[in-house]
């Protein structure tokens, strides 16, 4: 099997589609090792210094659209991929080149969340994406159920043509998990980009928030790990709430940092209206941290309400400060949903798991090949 992975980035940025086209390469190159199975990568931003390490079948273009574009058609032309994989929305208009060139490939988008859900940016689908989409695209994986759902809607797409493949992160039995003792300093943690379009995250509401935390927890703290655009916002929110001193805002950390805050956190947040899938809840359980996540995106779907962690209205600091309060009060409590947490991702979302499901993917001999393409015919 001959497998072309064309995407907007791998090392470029840290975010959840920038790791989740780690996990899927890294994946690729294990399958790799078998005989008969080879794997290329076309990356469109990211540089040959962020390629350091990476293989030589990954090929970063330095954020230049004819080069990703060039080599992307020279592949399927010279290379004949059994498989196709486009990373985002914005590149399946190839597809309908792709096909061209090589119409024996199997095309497969990969789709994450708001880049779908056209909310809050477009309420309609642009033509040239429905076209793409109807007449270019196979199947479409999706990280999530809740993000299938919501692209199935704003394209009008059969629910045949969609697969799952959500996140993972890497669990180790040598993790270091804090017991309920060691930790119970009232630290909250949020661990996010900052981006300006990332005001559905929730951080403001959890500031908002503080007040009400503050006292039943005078000593609490809110710690942000995460830079961008809405920082200073953030800041200035946190002055006008009287809580400046309980809210502290890190930055970008280095890995050994990182693990820090995220060992010394009593509670993970992330009240997001956003998310597509939510990998920073499985960063947390890994660490044995009970999360608080929205109750209107994926977040829900990730995060089971009273098991490994609390969903709440992500525009209500009363809910959010409820459940900060109900998780501060019982450390023990605390404890056993992040220990449950711990266990959803060994169960469900690890590596090995991710692996698996992508291989199913690729080698699925029931593939509902031109099921798009022949169902937008019948709908024309």
């Amino acid at each position: 099997m001959k497998c072309l992975f064309i995407t907007l980035g791998v090392n470029h940025a840290i975010g959840g589609e920038e790791r989740f086209n780690q996990r899927l390469l890294r994946s690729l190159a294990e399958f790799s090792r078998n005989p008969g199975v080879e794997y290329r990568a076309v990356v469109v931003w990211d540089t040959l210094a962020q390629a350091a390490g990476m293989s030589g079948a990954y090929e970063p273009c330095s954020a230049s659209k004819s080069k990703a574009v060039a080599r992307f058609l020279r592949h399927v032309l010279l290379w004949r991929p059994d498989v196709i994989l486009y990373g985002h929305i914005l590149l399946s208009p190839l597809a309908l080149a792709a096909r061209l060139l090589g119409p024996k490939s199997r095309h497969l988008l990969i789709v994450h969340g708001l880049e779908v859900w056209r909310e809050p940016f477009r309420r309609r689908v642009p033509l040239w994406e429905r076209a793409a989409v109807r007449w270019g695209i196979d199947e479409i994986v999706s990280v999530s159920r809740l993000t299938m759902e919501r692209m199935r809607e704003a394209y009008e797409l059969p629910v045949a043509i969609f697969q799952l493949l959500p996140n993972a992160v890497d669990v180790r039995s040598t993790d270091r998990v804090p017991s309920a003792e060691a930790r119970g300093r009232g630290n909250i943690l949020t661990v996010t980009r900052l981006g300006k379009l990332s005001h559905y995250k929730g951080c403001g509401t959890v500031i908002r928030a503080m007040p009400l935390v503050l006292k039943e927890f005078p000593r609490a703290t809110y710690h942000i790990v995460g830079e961008g655009e809405s920082r200073p916002g953030l800041e200035a929110l946190a002055r006008q709430m009287g809580v400046s001193g309980r809210v502290r805002f890190h930055g970008l950390l280095g890995d050994a940092e990182l693990e820090r805050m995220y060992q010394s956190a009593d509670v993970f947040i992330l009240p997001s209206k956003g998310e597509g899938f939510g990998i920073v809840y499985l960063e947390a359980w890994k660490h044995g941290l009970p999360v608080i996540a929205g109750n209107q995106d994926a977040g829900a779907e990730v995060v089971t309400h009273g098991h490994n962690g609390l969903c709440v209205d992500p525009d209500s600091p009363e809910q959010i400060a409820a459940a900060l309060i109900e998780l501060l009060s019982a450390p023990h409590r605390a404890a056993e949903m992040g220990e449950a947490g711990r266990q959803t991702v060994s169960e469900k979302y690890s590596h090995e798991v991710f692996r698996a499901r992508l291989a199913a993917i690729l080698q699925r001999e029931d593939a509902p090949v031109a099921a798009v393409r022949s169902w937008g015919a019948e709908r024309a």
